[in-house]
């Protein structure tokens, strides 16, 4: 079964991100993410398509 949640640590894993990005951003470093939008977008979509298999296999369950 795979398990779909969102709480403290999906929380504290987008704080952590925003100050990295921040942190990047002030220091003029290239961030170490995709830096454009379609890289971002496949990102998404890869998680997407998974979830998408997982609920057509019965494997998915959310919790919070």
């Amino acid at each position: 079964m795979i398990e779909i949640g969102f709480g403290t640590t999906e929380l504290l894993a987008s704080c952590v991100g925003l100050v990295t990005g921040l942190i990047y951003t002030a220091v003029r470093a290239p961030i170490p993410a995709p830096n454009v939008l379609g890289g971002i977008f496949a990102i998404v979509g890869t998680f997407i398509g998974f979830v998408f298999v997982a609920a057509l296999r019965g494997q998915l369950a959310f919790v919070s």
